[in-house]
């Protein structure tokens, strides 16, 4: 049997009606992705490389866009703040992802497209490249959030949940090496994958709609991106530690 969309307004209600335990969750829930992305910032400046693939920026740039053009209905339409913060947070990590993908662009760009050619990659391919793959992201997302009339995007936020528990596990796959703050992110990322798929009253999703979100597939599918986050922290503790800074 076939269950319909969420209810947004009831979602939004909720949220309106019960703040003292629906924001604390929602604070569980998305937090933790703005601690892992500033883990990244701050990884990428020192080391000119960053722990996350350069399609997951472009998939993050994305998502955080098609939340951002949605402003008419976090402050018109619902008049509801903790969306309104979170619209907020959305637009100030725009900014961090362009600067991620600039550096991408300077310093990795023959890493991630030098097997597509044959000589050094240019910047204006790699740019090209990753134009493409933002408009292609966003164009998918809109099309899922379309698709699943998933108007306060929360379907579309758990996917960027699953990229982040699967990206940096396979990106320290390819590169095997352990830098300053791989551990921490790696745990961040353990805690932020758990913290997402957590069951009603512990979870934001089931618990701003137990009906859609609390079903089997909801918590299979967290146990899998679990086990990839888990296996992301295993793998950056058995590599060497890096070298002191002089």
């Amino acid at each position: 049997m076939s269950i319909p969309a969420y209810n947004a307004d009831a979602i939004i209600d909720k949220f309106n009606n019960h703040p003292e335990y629906m924001i604390p969750l929602m604070i569980l829930a998305m937090g933790f992705g703005f601690i892992q992305y500033i883990y990244c910032f701050f990884m990428t400046r020192r080391d000119g490389e960053s722990p996350f693939p350069i399609y997951m920026h472009a998939f993050y740039l994305a998502h955080d866009f098609l939340f951002v053009t949605l402003a008419h209905q976090w402050f018109v339409r619902y008049h509801s703040l903790p969306f309104q913060a979170v619209w907020l947070g959305m637009a100030a990590f725009n900014v961090f992802e362009v600067y991620s993908l600039y550096e991408a662009i300077k310093h990795e760009r023959q890493e991630t497209f030098g097997k597509y050619y044959d000589e050094p990659v240019t910047v204006r391919q790699a740019t090209g490249w990753i134009v493409a793959m933002t408009v292609v992201s966003f164009v998918v997302l809109s099309t899922v959030r379309s698709f699943l009339s998933d108007t306060l995007m929360f379907c579309v936020f758990i996917s960027t949940n699953v990229v982040m528990a699967i990206g940096p596990a396979m990106q320290l796959r390819a590169r095997r090496q352990r830098v300053r703050g791989s551990v921490g992110l790696a745990f961040f990322i353990v805690v932020g994958t758990i913290a997402t798929f957590l069951p009603q009253g512990l979870g934001m999703y089931t618990t701003a709609d137990p009906e859609y979100f609390a079903r089997p597939w909801f918590f299979i599918l967290g146990a899998v991106c679990t086990m990839v986050a888990l296996w992301h922290l295993v793998t950056v503790l058995r590599l060497p530690k890096p070298m002191p800074a002089r």
